[in-house]
């Protein structure tokens, strides 16, 4: 039986994390470095739009996972950057829900 859309989705985050890990030092970890080069290679449309764009968004996400201040972000931290990009998503995509039924309802 071949993948769900959503396994394949969180085989490719997986694969994708350990591509960009293996770049420099330890390949089971990301540094600051490559967490921002994975961002902006693989989200640039999103980084942009919510303009997340900035060096700091980055370096500030990137501490707030290093739970063990490390200046390393281990698998189990890049999860909590996956949750903020989630609920970044999940938040735009409301805020185009919203805009699209205020335009066809001709509220704004």
């Amino acid at each position: 039986m071949p993948d769900t859309p959503v396994e394949e989705s969180l085989f490719q985050i997986i694969h994708c994390y350990h591509q960009y890990a293996a770049r420099e030092g330890d390949v089971e970890t990301l540094s600051l470095e490559e967490l921002k080069a994975l961002l902006t290679d693989n989200v640039p449309r999103f980084m942009e739009a919510l303009g997340r764009k900035e060096p700091c968004y980055i370096t500030e996400l990137f501490r707030a996972a290093d739970t063990n201040q490390d200046n390393q972000i281990c698998f189990d931290e890049f999860l909590y950057v996956l949750g903020k990009l989630v609920k970044d998503y999940h938040l735009q995509y409301h805020r185009q829900l919203c805009a699209q039924y205020s335009a066809r309802h001709s509220l704004y």
